[in-house]
């Protein structure tokens, strides 16, 4: 019986329900359940006689005899009392689009916005001073501005890729003046980059606020630099590896606030080791 009904759902995605539309308002609808049951936050769609999707709705609070619905998809000046229901199934995700001539309700396979970055930065470093060996183990703040984009290959799966400025920003007070050949008792660095990122992204949850892990490269190109600590004619690139977690709010039926923590890593050297970590928030387009 079971596998009988995931037929059904896989060849008739919108089998029509018996929930009609009573009332209207800006942002949400009212249903009439005629003794069927619903769920919180379960998704339909509002079709019209010939079955056409005009809206998406989610179910935001319910009783015996009806049902609060907040559009999330579609245009509110489409939907009339007394339309009908449809049941929005797994397999019609992604595929099904409304015939309205100028709004489509379908999986989004793209976003993208502007994000802005604090990151954390961390330095060790080893030179030599007078003949004796010294270790600045150095840490700081920067902050960073890039725009982003989001490609879904399938319901689990997208690509993050990312591109903008960062700052590298990182001290250490010494007991004596051992930095820049003994001028100053501060070591530190500073680095502009224009930063490029390519993060691989996990869906963990798929509802309108979307969860994820991921993980990828970032290419990073000096703009800017300066050091009492680092030779400065070496530094012209890096690469790093990047582990991010993060979670993309939907705001209404195509705008986003992605949050992101990424922790970079920076390849080692016998002299020098770096990390960072970032926190990203923004605003975007098209979930």
């Amino acid at each position: 019986m079971k596998s009988l009904l995931y037929l059904i759902i896989i060849f008739l995605p919108t089998v029509s329900l018996s929930h009609s539309v009573v009332k209207i308002g800006k942002t949400e609808v009212l249903l009439n359940l005629e003794g069927t049951t619903v769920e919180n936050d379960q998704e339909f769609y509002i079709v019209d006689d010939q079955g056409k999707k005009k809206a998406q709705i989610k179910i935001s609070a319910f009783n015996s005899k009806q049902a609060k619905a907040k559009i999330i998809r579609g245009k509110v000046q489409e939907i009339k009392v007394g339309m009908k229901l449809s049941e929005r199934s797994v397999a019609s995700v992604g595929e099904t689009t409304m015939t309205d001539s100028t709004t489509k309700i379908s999986k989004t396979k793209k976003s993208w916005g502007v994000l802005g970055s604090y990151m954390m930065n961390s330095m060790n470093a080893k030179f030599s001073f007078s003949g004796t060996n010294q270790s600045a183990a150095m840490s700081g703040s920067g902050f960073g501005v890039l725009g982003y984009y989001d490609y879904s290959f399938n319901k689990d799966l997208q690509l993050r890729a990312a591109s903008g400025l960062e700052q590298f920003s990182a001290k250490k007070k010494m007991d004596s003046s051992v930095c820049d050949k003994g001028a100053t008792a501060e070591c530190n660095v500073s680095i502009s980059y224009l930063s490029f990122y390519g993060i691989g992204k996990y869906l963990l949850t798929k509802s309108n606020n979307k969860t994820w892990v991921g993980a990828g490269m970032g290419y990073l190109m000096a703009m800017s630099k300066s050091s009492t600590v680092l030779d400065t004619s070496l530094i012209t690139s890096n690469q790093v590896l990047t582990l991010a977690f993060g979670m993309d709010v939907g705001l209404s039926s195509n705008q986003l606030i992605p949050i992101s923590f990424e922790y970079s890593l920076f390849p080692s050297s016998s002299t020098v080791s770096a990390s960072m970590i970032s926190l990203k928030v923004g605003f975007g387009f098209g979930l």
